[in-house]
Parts: structure tokens; sequence; C-alpha cells
């Protein structure tokens, strides 16, 4: 499958995900939220997980399991900080600024794997940052 189908429907998976972390963020302990939350991913992952590897076979780089790991961490913590925002500001300015981590990844894969940056994506990351501005200022 193209790529671009995997990200376009992850953009829906997340804005959707983003919409039911602040429901159970409001009214109710955040941290325990995120810890219903994350084992009802966990769930999802191992049942779609085990369906793409029925189908493509178990292929693991034991060598880069570690990053898989430290990853797994940042995002847990990262979860439980975000459903902690949800609950104390509106989405519309939680969410936009939490996506500016496209501009934390775009920097990593820029400086520490020397993935190309041109015209366009220095443009998109600047257009991305004046828009969390606009977004979060906005009255």
């Amino acid at each position: 499958m193209n790529w671009i189908i995997y990200a376009v429907a992850c953009v829906f998976l997340y804005g959707t995900m983003h919409f039911f972390i602040k429901l159970a963020s409001v009214n109710s302990n955040p941290v325990a939220s995120s810890v219903f939350f994350v084992a009802a991913q966990f769930t999802a992952q191992l049942v779609l997980g085990a369906y793409f590897i029925s189908k493509n076979g178990l292929v693991v780089d034991y060598a880069n399991i570690k990053y898989s790991l430290f990853g797994g961490i940042v995002a847990g913590i990262a979860t439980i900080l975000f459903f902690l925002a949800l609950q104390q500001a509106p989405i519309s300015k939680v969410v936009p600024i939490v996506n500016l981590n496209v501009v934390v990844g775009v920097a990593l894969g820029v400086i520490l794997l020397n993935e190309t940056m041109n015209l366009r994506i220095a443009a998109g990351v600047v257009f991305a940052m004046m828009s969390i501005y606009m977004l979060t200022n906005s009255g």
C-alpha cells in the first residue's frame, strides 16, 4: 500500500484520538485516563500487529529494538503530559501546540539522519510555526 494512504489515515485517526483524549481528560483523573488509553492502544496494536505479521512474516532487526523501546518510553511520558494539558486547556489550543512535534521530527531527521532540507521543507516548518501562533492566540 502507498505510504501516503497510511499517512492520511493517520491524520484522521490521530485527530479523532485527540478528541477522545479530551473527553477522557475532562472531569476525571487524566493520569488514570492515560493508563486506560495506553492499555487500549496496546491491545489494538497487538491485534493489528499480529494481523500484519501473519501476512508479512516476523522480521526483526534486533540491533534496532532499543530505538523502539526508547520511543515507547518517550511516547508514554508524552501521553501523560498530553492528557494533563487537555484537562487544563481547550483542545483547540493544546493540539496545535503538540503537533508542532513535526518541527522537532524534521530537525532531528536533518541533523541526525542527514535528511535533505530544502526551501520547500523549510517554508513548511515556518508556516507550521506561524499556524501554531495563529491557532493558539486567536482569542
